[in-house]
């Protein structure tokens, strides 16, 4: 224990650096929890741009198999509810989550509890985190489950080209899957340089650090018969004189509007 000014005792801090992925995070989480005792534990996703004075710095890497008795243990402990909201927290675009997430697992299963109730102890500040987190993630996903866009890419691969926010990308897979099941697409994250991939008939993939050249894939042609008659259907409902940009831009943010097939010229 550290002894500071006001002569209160404090744990030394310990700082697990992990990778930026669910595997990564949950592997830190697992390694974490040999320290809650002692040390205020902290996650770093990535190397840290400095470090602390009196820190310790302990890098993790990814492990499947510690990740997955992680999630094991949050399903049959907690609920899968609190793993969902947990698991979007998990690709939220924020350097506090894997803290987040530490702590709010410490609190509702460290030295045998099993708190189920968990995420409505919206007192705790790292609980009111991952709140908020899973809250943000989960609006920014099922808006992108109805403004994603395929067309054709060629060979018969239907392509489509997203910039979320947060890192969706793996949680879209899912409900593509089941509702392109005999189609083969894939999915880019321009931002993150990663492609979700669906062969016909398989299972989804995830290729990473991937730099596809998107004017050749996704530039219009006049040949493309589904997004010709896509772009066809959206003007047929078009009543002009309804025309409102501004309450259409609530609903549509114009970051979306440009991979999405009815505003492409």
């Amino acid at each position: 224990m550290i002894v500071s000014e006001t002569g209160q005792t404090c744990k030394p801090k310990k700082i697990l650096i992990c990778e930026d992925s669910m595997e990564g995070i949950f592997s830190a989480v697992y390694d974490g929890w040999k320290y809650g005792d002692y040390y205020e534990v902290s996650l770093s996703i990535g190397e840290p741009w400095e470090q602390e004075f009196f820190a310790g710095y302990e890098t993790i890497p990814a492990d499947s198999v510690k990740f997955r008795k992680v999630i094991r243990s949050i399903w049959n402990k907690l609920g899968m509810t609190a793993w969902e909201q947990i698991g979007y927290c998990a690709v939220a675009d924020d350097a506090e989550k894997g803290t987040a997430i530490f702590h709010t697992l410490w609190k509702a299963l460290s030295h045998g509890q099993c708190n189920r109730d968990i995420m409505e102890e919206l007192a705790d500040p790292y609980v009111n985190h991952v709140f908020k987190m899973h809250t943000r993630v989960w609006h920014e996903y099922h808006r992108f489950l109805g403004f994603v866009r395929f067309r054709e890419a060629g060979g018969g691969v239907l392509f489509s080209k997203i910039k979320p926010e947060n890192d969706i990308l793996e949680i879209l897979g899912p409900h593509f899957q089941n509702r392109y099941p005999l189609e083969s697409w894939m999915i880019y994250d321009e931002k993150r340089s990663k492609v979700l991939i669906h062969p016909a008939g398989e299972d989804c993939s995830v290729r990473r650090d991937v730099h596809l050249k998107i004017e050749q894939v996704s530039k219009p042609t006049e040949n493309d018969e589904y997004e010709q008659l896509w772009k066809a259907f959206c003007d047929s409902i078009t009543i002009e004189a309804r025309r409102n940009p501004k309450l259409q831009q609530q609903f549509l943010p114009r970051k979306f509007q440009t991979n999405m097939t009815e505003f492409i010229e």
